[in-house]
């Protein structure tokens, strides 16, 4: 099966959605499909990653929150009818309505990541007036895939028309050793995520201050607020204890992982919470906002998992769940969540479904 995957942006760009569409279509090129992915960069490219084709187009905007490429719409008006399928990823990216109005009739798939409103008090604004645009590409999707159930209510919430065409697929995670037990010397607290206001960094630089010089903050990510926290932290006296690694690639994420003694995710708003996913994977007490994603995702887990759910706003009581979690010391055994491989079967079943070409016997379980 030719597969065009459209996406904002792909690796070596980091993120929650960069990283499920790099899972998947490696997952998917493994499995045998030829998988294309189409997005948008400062300077256009053709190279591969993984194994898939990767086509960089050239922005014409070049705005951090709305960036657009017109010459990434024209290859999908001229070229979207080459592929068996096209499967587009964000509701919060221009670059999904590029794909759902294209003159082509080839099936369209739609993961929106969908959190129902913005990341910044103008997006959030801005949210409402992108909606008749929104309703064009839930239109045109053939099937939605959301990655919780939290997200299916949202997308239903506010459209109600999608009823019947929604799948939900668990985001999955990469298997990775567990090392149970306590580890020696300063307790090691990672926080993973983009540096955006809604993720709430800030709380969690907040909860360092009752916690002491016993333990040390790994801050993994970048983006707009990183100056910002800096200087928080600089304000609260922890700047020697919270150390900012920006992007690691996935060798340099493992070792963090395996050095830390807890997580946490004070996200105000998730589709799935992948970075809490990835903790309960590697058997590291986990303490994230209690959003409905996050809710989920400790159904998902079950209750050998050591997952707590704390408001980040209040800051002793955030605090004293970090120093539970890193008391509690690591799990012998990983959570039982899903794998990128289950994330793959389902998704190739889904392009069955949606295209009706059967999949090669034993190809439904990704290959396996």
């Amino acid at each position: 099966m030719r597969i065009g995957v459209v996406c904002n942006a792909y690796h070596p760009d980091i993120g929650g959605v960069e990283t499920h569409v790099r899972r998947l279509c490696a997952g998917l090129a493994e499995a045998g499909d030829d998988v294309e992915v189409l997005t948008q960069h400062a300077a256009r490219s053709t190279t591969t990653v993984d194994g898939v084709l990767v086509r960089r187009f050239p922005l014409t905007v070049p705005a951090r929150d709305y960036r657009v490429s017109m010459p990434l719409w024209r290859w999908l008006r001229r070229h979207g009818g080459d592929y068996d399928v096209l499967h587009t990823h964000s509701y919060h990216a221009l670059v999904s309505l590029g794909a759902a109005l294209g003159r082509h009739r080839t099936p369209l798939v739609f993961t929106p990541h969908y959190h129902g409103t913005g990341h910044t008090r103008l997006r959030a604004a801005l949210h409402p007036m992108y909606r008749p645009f929104g309703r064009r590409i839930v239109s045109r999707a053939g099937r939605i895939v959301c990655v919780t159930g939290a997200e299916r209510d949202l997308v239903l919430r506010d459209f109600p028309e999608a009823t019947g065409r929604i799948v939900v697929i668990p985001n999955g995670t990469d298997p990775r050793p567990v090392v149970p037990g306590r580890r020696t010397g300063v307790h090691g607290i990672l926080c993973v995520g983009r540096l955006e206001h809604y993720k709430r960094v800030d709380r969690v630089i907040r909860a360092m201050v009752p916690l002491g010089p016993a333990y040390r903050l790994d801050v993994v990510g970048d983006g707009p607020a990183r100056s910002a926290l800096k200087q928080l932290a600089g304000r609260l006296g922890v700047a020697g204890r919270v150390v900012f690694h920006g992007r690691l690639d996935d060798a340099a994420f493992a070792g963090c992982l395996a050095r830390a003694s807890a997580a946490v995710s004070a996200s105000a708003h998730e589709a799935f919470g992948m970075t809490v996913a990835d903790a309960l994977a590697a058997g590291i007490p986990t303490v994230a906002a209690p959003i409905p994603a996050h809710r989920e995702l400790a159904g998902l887990a079950g209750s050998a998992a050591w997952l707590r759910l704390t408001d980040p706003e209040e800051t002793a009581d955030l605090a004293a769940a970090l120093r539970d979690a890193v008391a509690a010391g690591r799990s012998a055994t990983a959570a039982p969540l899903p794998t990128w491989a289950d994330v793959v079967a389902a998704t190739r079943d889904v392009y069955a479904a949606i295209t009706g070409t059967p999949l090669p016997a034993g190809a439904g379980a990704g290959g396996r």
